[in-house]
């Protein structure tokens, strides 16, 4: 910690610093929720074959996709 004058500098240097790790932690429950949210894309019928060929998925595609969902 730095050398602060006085009580209220001292509260502003800790806002700070809270601040900063409440931003920081923000930002890693953001990137895993992307993670997540990448990995359930994955795992939609018709969707992955949709974006590995940039081309939407035909009906016997999904329905197969739909075959292979566990239960």
């Amino acid at each position: 910690m730095e050398n602060h004058q006085g009580p209220i500098d001292q509260m502003a240097y800790f806002a700070g610093e809270v601040t900063e790790v409440a931003l920081a932690t923000q930002a890693a429950g953001l990137r895993l929720l992307a993670a997540e949210m990448q990995a359930l894309a994955q795992m939609m019928p018709g969707l992955s074959a949709g974006i590995e060929t940039a081309e939407p998925a035909t009906d016997a595609e999904i329905e197969a996709d739909f075959d292979n969902m566990p239960v």
